[in-house]
């Protein structure tokens, strides 16, 4: 058995990655439940928790990982596609959205069609996978999940949170209601 690390351990348990936890999970658990849900509620409800999630994980310090393994991926193919699918059907002409190509596509000069709901579906598999690891109560499982949950935030799943989180804004301003076409 391997000795506790207090650092490790004050860490994980800290007011902030346990915050981060909360959002994150309320979070995977609303995009799970969207069955029913009215594209106008879906909108104002998605601000709501994308703009948590990201709050929270501003607030997380930071720290090294205790292995060198990547973590274990928990949401499956089938999942993230089914999620990617209710998404799309949910904000239907919506959820086409327009941005510059990033560095490394195309000539960064060319603007991308992309969409909301893929952008959604791969911060749902991160935060979800992320909330996976953590629930199984092994703190160096718990810390490893949460620095790369934070180097993926740098790296893609930020941006892409960020990204719908602008796309959904509009739509709410707008009073858009996808589903009363």
């Amino acid at each position: 058995m391997q000795e506790e690390n207090p650092q490790t351990h004050l860490f994980v348990y800290s007011e902030e990655v346990v915050a981060l936890v909360k959002a994150a999970n309320e979070t995977a658990t609303f995009l799970e439940g969207l069955q029913g849900t009215e594209g106008k509620a879906f909108i104002s409800e998605a601000i709501g928790h994308l703009s948590t999630v990201y709050s929270a994980m501003l607030k997380v310090g930071e720290t090294e990982p205790t292995s060198e393994s990547e973590g274990e991926a928990t949401v499956t193919e089938e999942e993230w596609s089914l999620l990617f699918q209710r998404i799309a059907q949910l904000l239907g002409p919506y959820n086409e959205i327009i941005r510059p190509a990033e560095e490394n596509e195309f000539d960064r000069f060319e603007l991308v069609t992309h969409t909301i709901s893929e952008d959604l579906a791969d911060v749902y598999q991160e935060l979800r996978d992320f909330t996976t690891i953590y629930s199984r109560g092994i703190e160096e499982f718990m810390n490893d999940a949460a620095w790369e949950l934070r180097e993926r935030f740098a790296e893609h799943w930020g941006k892409k949170l960020l990204r719908s989180l602008s796309a959904l804004h509009d739509l709410f301003v707008e009073g858009t209601d996808p589903t009363a076409q």
